[in-house]
């Protein structure tokens, strides 16, 4: 049984998902240079919200753009990060 993230296609889609916020981010970034030229502009809401825009589109247009599908991909656990009996686990009320 092959993955959805196995396929060629699925390859090229988030690779080109990823290029394309990356495109966004250029964009979000140019706007934001903008508005640093001007004070009075960058002042309130707008400016912090763009700026955590332009953040999350490089950030995740880097890693779909680089990694690609892998992010997807099932990674295993050593020994020691498994709990052999789940009600034993500090993180779970009793």
């Amino acid at each position: 049984m092959t993955h959805w993230y196995e396929h060629w296609s699925a390859q090229l889609g988030v690779r080109a998902g990823g290029l394309a916020l990356l495109a966004t981010a250029r964009m979000e970034g140019g706007v934001l240079d903008r508005l640093v030229v001007d004070p009075i502009a960058a002042q309130g809401a707008g400016a912090l919200l763009l700026a955590a825009l332009l953040f999350v589109s490089a950030s995740l247009g880097m890693a779909l753009t680089i990694v690609g599908p892998g992010l997807w991909k099932p990674v295993r656990l050593s020994a020691r990060w498994q709990d052999a009996d789940p009600s034993k686990s500090p993180l779970l009320p009793r």
